[in-house]
């Protein structure tokens, strides 16, 4: 998943610095720049963001009351900040964190520095929005250009899948698939269908001796699912949950 971020500063050049030490240490960082408090309220009501860093000149009372509502939404709709500044007094940073923001990060700094703290206030997990589930031996066929693939389901949400399969040379990855699940749970199989998907993310887990792929890792988004797979998949998550439940209860 990629890591959207905001960097608000009045000065095109210190953005394009920001942005620049970012691209060199956050390899999924999606950018967006807005050189005022405002340009950056509307991009977040537009779109979800995941982080804003953000200059002392360019922010403001307002500025950091809207910080504070954003940093009081649930985990999955929340925004967070960064203040960075030349400035290293302590004043100001107390008084951001009565706002609720709890980092700053003083520049000049290395490109390593800030993202370091990027990924650990950003973190995969915290930007899920769904859970993800995992079932042992549970098999996915990804199907493309009339070829069939089959793979292993890693873990999978209502909103994607990640699963793991020798490297074809027909497939794809790059190009849509219609991707189908089967889990065996209790004794009962289940299979949920119609799942058109586009390709996020794609990880080498094993390579020949010539260095060219054996096996990978794919993560997929769905952007289609018929009412028919919703049903099917609600399934599947009612009985892993049932499962979890009276696992729970053991003694």
């Amino acid at each position: 998943m990629a890591r959207n971020i905001i960097i608000m500063d009045s000065s095109a050049s210190m953005r394009r610095i920001i942005r620049t030490m970012i691209q060199a240490t956050v390899n999924d960082a999606i950018i967006s720049e807005a050189h005022d408090a405002e340009e950056a309220q509307g991009l977040i009501e537009d779109a979800h963001y995941h982080l804003v860093i953000f200059s002392k000149e360019s922010s403001g009372k307002k500025w950091l009351e809207f910080a504070r509502k954003r940093l009081a939404l649930p985990e999955g709709q929340r925004t967070n900040f960064i203040l960075f500044t030349s400035s290293k007094k302590q004043d100001y940073f107390e008084e951001i964190k009565r706002y609720g923001i709890q980092e700053h990060i003083i520049i000049p700094c290395s490109p390593d520095a800030l993202g370091e703290l990027i990924t650990r206030i950003c973190t995969h997990f915290a930007m899920r929005t769904t859970r993800r589930y995992s079932v042992h031996d549970a098999s996915a066929s990804l199907e493309q250009g009339g070829n069939s693939f089959p793979a292993e389901v890693i873990n999978f949400s209502e909103g994607g899948l990640l699963c793991e399969l020798d490297a074809p040379a027909q497939l794809n990855w790059f190009m849509p698939a219609m991707l189908s699940m089967e889990f065996n749970i209790e004794g009962a199989t289940l299979k949920v269908a119609g799942l058109y998907s586009v390709a996020r993310r794609l990880m080498v887990v094993g390579a020949n001796t010539d260095y060219s792929p054996s096996r990978i890792r794919l993560a997929y988004r769905f952007i289609n699912v018929p009412e028919e797979s919703k049903k099917q998949l609600t399934q599947v998550f009612g009985m892993i949950e049932k499962q979890e439940g009276l696992l729970g209860h053991e003694d």
